[in-house]
């Protein structure tokens, strides 16, 4: 799926993704995981990696022989997410500066997660979520 990197496509990102992992075996649970961790990230790259201006990202879906993997490319600046600061979830809500929970909840539901710089310019990562052998849950 190609979208315009825009929060306003998010529901037909969502849609998208739901339907391509129900395909591909995942069960329900699992589906809403991969939904909620390709959420979080078309969200960064639209606010934080397009500022609001928007411009393509492309989601793409396959299953291997551990489970469900998904590949997201945009053309935004180089966004490295290990560098990012990681979440203290010891802060108190006060204290926290909003956001900056959308890198920690991508690795908390994805088994792995990985970042490369495209040639040329942009980002791929790629999220893997394990299942079970019959399609089910991770």
């Amino acid at each position: 799926m190609r979208c315009g990197g825009d929060v306003a496509e998010l529901a037909g990102v969502r849609a998208f993704v739901r339907r391509s992992a129900a395909a591909l075996g995942a069960d329900g649970a699992a589906t809403e995981d991969i939904v909620q961790a390709v959420d979080e990230w078309v969200t960064n790259v639209a606010l934080h990696g397009y500022r609001g201006a928007g411009g393509p990202v492309e989601v793409e879906l396959a299953r291997d022989e551990a489970g469900i993997v998904v590949r997201i490319r945009d053309h935004a600046p180089v966004f490295d997410p290990a560098a990012a600061p990681p979440f203290d979830p010891s802060m108190p809500l006060e204290r926290r500066r909003p956001g900056g929970m959308g890198i920690h909840l991508v690795r908390e539901i994805t088994d792995r997660f990985t970042h490369r710089p495209l040639p040329g310019g942009g980002n791929e990562v790629t999220m893997h979520l394990a299942t079970d052998s019959t399609g089910g849950g991770a």
